[in-house]
């Protein structure tokens, strides 16, 4: 059914790959570099505030190919540079760029030293594009870059964690609290009902599957693969956010582009970094703050053991400390190597992590390696070779819309699910919620990620680059009633075997080209091939014989309930060409190609336009520089895609099992041959400014998106023979929003410097055309998707009168609340003091997203909520013939709180979900070097992460939800909050 789509595919891929490779040769032979006389370029790079060594910068000579990165010494050598005049550049992402002029002979050596001052806002750097690197003067589109020295110093272990509160345009949320528990992550909001909102995410320069692992059964939460990449291996990110910035990147990238670069080989010897932390996780605030036993977790023995009459019930299995909470134990470890000889330049690293969570049983037990090696075979040449394996090991416990979930039973109190004996009298309800701990929830997997890129620059103007890897996830997820669990006597055993695969081949040139004086420009062709499978098994069995480790084959009852294998084929190429303007206006045009496995037949290829451009105002002699000294306006205009599902334009049969075991089908889904891939796009406009000698920065982004041909299942007649509901290119969605971040940089005093920066999104989005359909995300959630709503929306029943002290007057079909926050403010502060004690504080508030507590409306209605105790009380004194009691009581919690079960609705539980939260806070310190023999530098920290919340809302946490019933809507349903971390590290290098 496929094979014609696929055809295309690859026939786009050849004819990309035939363009680039005509191009890369017709320049290849054009005019080699004459054989000349050469000398070497030595020198190093400092920081000019403290003196301390500059890693990482990349030096080079304008005008050619030669360039190096400064090692962790901040020493560079620059060899066999051919001899006269050369200007030598030093570009550092946060630092103003820097040149200067040398005269070299042949065969001697020159030495050059720089020092680079801090800037706000820079312009020297380069950003990695889908057509190569691009210096950040020329790109016409927002760009955030988050690098190794915004978080090696406080408590991150994942890329989650440090992207939380450091980006503007990103939004974050955990799902649950656990150890290793993974989060959902979207750019610039939503713009897809039914395909999903992920960006694409790219680990140096090879594409990784950008979802989470298959929830488990019981535990409800999955992990997320893109944390399998150890925070000490990251060298920086950079996050490309919407169809105007990602039109390159294809048909799968309208939700934006993460890159991860990982830490790689330098010139000079070798530099070993040991990191070693401990320290503990501890719940902190968390629940209704009017409940002193935090839904009987904080307190599981006392007087306040109560239900809503008042009667006390016991659990006999509580601790012995009174609280099922406990401290867990975090050890994180990492060591690695970087350096450079006979050639080869190296980054080899491994880690080690093991974490307990705040209950008995919880763990994230992960380490891995990683080996980055690069060589240059010629002159023209160079190789590179990236590999990591990481194995993960999770434990976690049962939680959310399951019967075995702990927060569920322990937070019922009497109503727990498993009863028993111990207690210290029979006349009271006696619980044995620690049985729960039994069952085993864990998923266990290897992700391995390798991939190389040669990179042929036959000419100082002339780059040509191919990228072939692969990302492979395993995954087995298994949940276990062992036998004599309470609920399953004879036990019960659930497995999924769950296997990711995505390959990439990625080739691009680029030509960079001088027309005049003032007229100079940069031609890039290319093309992409990815090839994404799955291969997915549920099986299940019932009956074990006896105690013991029990397996799928122990048990007498055995059935596989779910195969799952699929293949989608996405390949493309595309064009760019840029014209800049005297350094610097650059206007940039391009387009792509793609044709899918998941495009209907009839569908054909998909074009995607982009125009962008960048206008450096401040080199212009007329722009008053003594007051604003850097100042960029860029805008952009582009279209990206999303691919439907693999199977979603095909007609579809469903397998039965006929009479006497006989195999038959039924019709399922019509098929649509004309099926696409969604549309978005979008326009942006913005500037980064500069002022003050680069001690104050500004950027600013507006962007306006809008999807068109949105994907939505559409119900047909049933006389049509089909009941599945048919994917259809009907919808429309729109998006707009602003991004803002400020920063500043002080030195107080000459002993002191402060910098501060705050970062501020906001995002409204609204589905615009729907045919007139309601779309159901979770209807027991009451999330739909109406025109005119945001996307998605709590829609139900309403109180319009909530605060008056009088019956409620209740109106239906109300719109009660978005789902996701549109706007994200992130404060963070850092203070160096005497140039080795840093500390720094980043915060985050999301505003405007709401929650559906359903821990809250669960309770209440069994009487064991403790926030309506009181009105409870009052409104069963008003059934018993006191009216007067319902003189306190408003009608918002008389409809929340009500004692008549046909009056309670999961919509009265609806609530803002507005936070702050403290997301990291860390004091570090560079200790000198005279305490630390043998050592290059050595620093020691204490960091803490989630220290302090402030919310209205009144269940567990309002980031947490339950993944297994839908990652699009949200329902918090006895899931887990978020815990404090704190950590105490060391880091050294020698």
């Amino acid at each position: 059914m496929f094979l014609p789509i696929l055809r295309r595919a690859a026939l786009a891929g050849r004819r990309g790959t035939a363009a680039m490779f005509g191009l890369a040769l017709s320049i290849a032979t054009a005019s080699p570099l004459a054989a000349q006389a050469t000398g070497t370029i030595v020198g190093r790079v400092v920081d000019g505030d403290n003196g301390q060594p500059v890693a990482a910068a990349q030096v080079t000579v304008a005008g050619t190919q030669f360039g190096r990165s400064t090692g962790d010494d901040g020493r560079f050598t620059l060899a066999n540079i051919p001899s006269g005049a050369a200007t030598i550049t030093v570009r550092r992402i946060g630092y103003q760029l820097q040149s200067r002029p040398i005269t070299l002979a042949a065969g001697a050596t020159v030495t050059i030293d720089f020092t680079l001052v801090k800037s706000s806002v820079s312009l020297a750097g380069v950003v990695v594009t889908a057509t190569g690197e691009e210096r950040k003067k020329e790109v016409g589109n927002a760009i955030t870059t988050v690098s190794s020295a915004d978080f090696e110093r406080g408590a991150v272990a994942n890329t989650q964690q440090i992207l939380q509160g450091r980006t503007t345009g990103v939004t974050i949320q955990a799902n649950g609290g656990g150890p290793g528990a993974g989060g959902n992550i979207r750019l610039r909001g939503v713009n897809s009902v039914t395909q999903g909102n992920r960006p694409l995410i790219y680990v140096d320069g090879i594409r990784i599957f950008n979802g989470n692992s298959p929830t488990g059964v019981s535990s409800r939460q999955s992990v997320s693969p893109l944390n399998d990449i150890a925070a000490a291996d990251i060298e920086r990110i950079e996050v490309v956010k919407g169809p105007a910035a990602t039109t390159l990147y294809g048909t799968e990238a309208s939700g934006g582009v993460i890159q991860i670069f990982t830490k790689r080989g330098r010139e000079g010897p070798a530099v070993w970094t040991l990191e070693a932390s401990a320290g503990i996780n501890s719940m902190g605030d968390f629940g209704p703050r009017s409940d002193p036993t935090r839904m009987f977790l904080r307190e599981c023995r006392g007087a306040n053991v109560v239900d809503g009459l008042g009667v006390a019930f016991e659990d006999a299995t509580c601790p012995e400390s009174g609280s099922w909470l406990q401290n867990g134990y975090l050890g994180r470890y990492s060591l690695g190597v970087r350096g450079s000889g006979s050639g080869i330049n190296y980054a080899i690293s491994g880690n080690l992590e093991n974490e307990s969570g705040v209950f008995r049983v919880g763990s994230n037990k992960t380490g891995g390696l990683r080996a980055n090696l690069g060589f240059a075979p010629s002159k023209t040449v160079t190789l590179a070779l990236n590999t990591s394996w990481q194995r993960r090991n999770t434990a976690m416990l049962s939680e959310g819309n399951s019967a075995d979930a702990f927060l569920l039973n322990v937070s019922r109190g009497p109503g727990s699910n498993f009863k028993g004996t111990g207690c210290s009298t029979t006349t009271i309800t006696c619980v044995i919620n620690d049985t729960i701990f039994s069952k085993a929830n864990t998923i266990g997997g290897d992700h391995f990620i390798t991939g190389g890129t040669a990179t042929w620059t036959p000419t100082a103007n002339v780059t040509n680059r191919l990228s072939i890897g692969i990302d492979y996830n395993n995954n087995d997820l298994r949940t276990i009633n062992p036998f004599g669990y309470p609920r399953t006597p004879t036990g019960q055993y659930f497995q999924t075997l769950w296997n990711r695969q995505l390959m990439t081949v990625d080739l691009a040139s680029t030509w960079k080209q001088t027309y005049s004086k003032n007229f100079s420009g940069t031609s890039s062709v290319g093309g992409q091939l990815f090839d994404s499978r799955i291969n997915s098994t549920d099986l299940q069995g019932d009956n074990f014989a006896g105690p013991g480790l029990p397996t799928l084959i122990s048990a007498s009852l055995r059935q596989i309930t779910d195969v799952n294998q699929q293949r989608v084929i996405n390949a493309g190429f595309f064009a760019q060409q840029m014209i800049g303007w005297r350094d610097r206006l650059f206007v940039t045009a391009g387009a792509r190609v793609d044709g899918n496995s998941a495009f209907g037949t009839g569908f054909g290829l998909q074009t995607y336009p982009k125009l962008s451009m960048s206008y450096v105002l401040s080199d212009e002699s007329f722009w008053p520089s003594n007051l604003i000294e850097t100042f960029k306006f860029r805008a952009a205009v582009g279209e990206a895609g999303k691919a439907p599902g693999a199977f979603d334009a095909s007609r579809t049969w469903n397998p039965i099992a006929a009479e006497g075991g006989l195999s038959g089908f039924t019709p399922g889904q019509l098929g649509n041959p004309n099926l696409g891939p969604e549309r978005t796009r979008e326009s942006e406009v913005g500037f980064d400014a500069g002022f003050w000698g680069g001690r104050l920065g500004a950027v600013f982004t507006y962007f306006n998106a809008k999807t068109s041909d949105a994907i939505i299942n559409v119900a047909y007649p049933p006389s049509q023979g089909f009941s599945t509901n048919q994917p259809e290119n009907v919808g429309t969605i729109k998006n707009n929003g602003i991004e803002a971040q400020l920063t500043a940089s002080f030195e107080p005093t000459s002993w002191s410097r402060l910098e501060t920066r705050l970062q501020y999104t906001r995002v409204k989005g609204e589905a615009v055309d729907l045919g007139g359909r309601v779309i159901t995300i979770d209807a027991l959630s009451r999330s739909y998707v109406q025109e005119g709503l945001p996307l998605p929306s709590y829609v139900g029943l309403k109180v319009r009168n909530p605060n008056e002290f009088g019956a409620a007057i209740v109106d239906t079909n109300q719109f009660l609340g978005q789902t996701f926050p549109d706007q994200i403010i992130n404060p963070s502060i850092t203070l160096t003091l005497f140039k080795n004690l840093t500390i720094d504080a980043v915060g985050e508030f999301q505003k405007g997203g709401h929650l559906l507590n359903g821990t809250g409306f669960q309770n209440s209605g069994l009487g064991i909520w403790q926030p309506c105790f009181a009105a409870q009380k009052a409104l069963r004194a008003a059934a018993a013939g006191d009216a007067s009691a319902l003189a306190g009581v408003n009608a918002k919690d008389r409809m929340r709180c009500s004692i008549v079960a046909a009056q309670r609705d999961y919509s009265y539980w609806v609530e803002s979900a507005d936070f702050f939260k403290l997301r990291s806070v860390s004091a570090s310190y560079d200790v000198p070097k005279r305490f630390t023999p043998g050592a290059r530098n050595m620093t020691v920290s204490l960091a803490g992460r989630n220290l302090f919340v402030n919310t209205k809302y009144t269940g567990s946490d309002p980031e947490t939800a339950d993944q297994r019933t839908s990652t699009f809507s949200r329902r918090d349903y006895y899931n887990f909050s978020t815990y404090r971390t704190f950590l105490f590290s060391v880091r050294t290098s020698f």
